[in-house]
């Protein structure tokens, strides 16, 4: 077997990204909730939260390894700083705060918790996959999507 050139790796991973990126679309098209129509008639500001959140959420479904990553970093940093005395008196103001709790929320809406439970190191969680599984199984796949899913000349 001879080595990959850095070209054909380098189209491989942009090839593996056009895959990720048409797994999320597949996603939402068949989770139409996970795509939810933009809010009608309604301020710049609403309409850019709607942006933010929903920019968010295909960030920790196109990229769950990393956002797992980057989840668990902040959880561990959090942890650690809780178990110094001033950490534990934010933690004790922030456990009272009901703006933790609006944040909490939000982050579960947007995310769905697919970052939370088991998850192989580096892996992507078993959350996200199963959320994937269940939107292909559920609604099939059908040719359109398969089509756009094989690269140019493959049978």
């Amino acid at each position: 077997m001879t080595t990959p050139t850095p070209e054909t790796l380098l189209s491989m991973l942009a090839e593996l990204d056009r895959i990720r990126s048409l797994l999320v679309e597949l996603m939402e098209r068949a989770a139409p909730g996970l795509l939810p129509a933009p809010p009608d008639d309604s301020g710049d500001g609403e309409r850019s939260a709607y942006e933010l959140l929903l920019g968010a959420r295909r960030a920790v479904f196109g990229h769950p390894a990393a956002a797992r990553s980057l989840h668990d970093l902040l959880v561990a940093e959090g942890r650690r700083y809780a178990s110094t005395p001033a950490g534990a008196q934010l933690r004790d103001r922030l456990i009272a705060s009901e703006g933790v709790d609006r944040l909490r929320r939000i982050w579960e809406t947007v995310s769905l918790n697919v970052l939370d439970g088991p998850a192989p190191p580096s892996g992507v969680p078993d959350a996200w996959a199963e959320l994937l599984a269940d939107a292909v199984t559920a609604h099939g796949l059908d040719d359109t999507v398969l089509a756009r899913l094989r690269p140019e000349g493959f049978a």
